[in-house]
């Protein structure tokens, strides 16, 4: 975990000598969103990361754009275009490096614009969208909206758990019966795993199981489609469900778990 943790502490000085001799060669790594009615706008900086040759069978690997990331250890970065990258299989890399990711390049430098949401009596209107758009808003996640995306900042007190998915049906039973009901995401780049939604981070990193990991950076919501297709709630979100399930009350749940099937 140290060498994991030492390699996202080191993340943010490793994009800042990005803005060398290539500062000139691209327009500034940094994108603007425009939040959900009534949020107040964020900005957040990102960084260039790629496969290493080792783990990709591609001649140039694809460089991604990723929200550069807080100093929380985590195990997996998301990028722009919502993919999910493993912080142990990638490196950064500077803007002369690579063939940039279409889809993360896209979202980076178009122009942002609120989303235009019909009204609930328009034939366009789509009860879901409408539910997902603005709820996350109003119950104060702390979310902004870029075109068709909508990202759920984790460079705050919300973190994102991955779970394999036979062990997150067991999660999630035990913490609905201890009154703490998950918001739980099915996301295409991770098919063996669902995302457990949590708030109140512990202080201090937590030794989770095997398998089991954090995701960093900004994640998509649905009804965000991504490259590979759409993200969709397994266990859909209410107004409390990230005041109920805090990251300590996700690992003492999986502990009851481990043990309960090692008597």
């Amino acid at each position: 975990m140290s060498d994991r943790t030492d390699a996202v502490t080191d993340l943010p000085v490793r994009f800042t000598a990005l803005n060398g001799p290539d500062r000139h060669a691209l327009p500034p790594f940094r994108f603007e969103d425009t939040a959900l009615p009534l949020a107040q706008p964020a900005v957040q900086p990102v960084m260039l990361v790629r496969y290493r040759p080792a783990n990709t069978a591609q001649t140039t690997p694809v460089v991604h754009l990723a929200p550069l990331p807080n100093r929380h250890p985590a195990d997996t970065i998301a990028t722009l275009c919502g993919a999910l990258l493993s912080l142990d299989d990638i490196e950064t890399v500077n803007s002369s490096q690579g063939m940039p990711c279409t889809t993360c390049l896209l979202h980076h430098v178009t122009t942002t614009a609120p989303a235009v949401i019909p009204p609930v009596d328009s034939p366009d209107s789509d009860d879901a969208r409408l539910i997902n758009g603005l709820a996350y808003q109003a119950w104060a996640w702390p979310v902004t909206q870029h075109h068709d995306q909508i990202r759920l900042r984790l460079d705050c007190d919300v973190s994102a758990i991955a779970i394999p998915i036979v062990l997150s049906t067991q999660l999630i039973e035990l913490l609905t019966a201890r009154h703490c009901d998950p918001a739980a995401l099915a996301h295409p780049y991770t098919p063996d795993h669902h995302l457990i939604l949590t708030a109140e981070r512990f202080p201090a990193p937590l030794p989770w199981p095997p398998r089991v990991y954090q995701i960093t950076g900004t994640l998509l919501l649905p009804p965000t489609m991504t490259p590979r297709g759409p993200i969709t709630w397994i266990r859909p979100p209410h107004q409390d469900s990230l005041h109920l399930s805090r990251e300590i009350d996700v690992f003492g749940a999986l502990r009851a778990i481990h043990a309960d099937s090692h008597r």
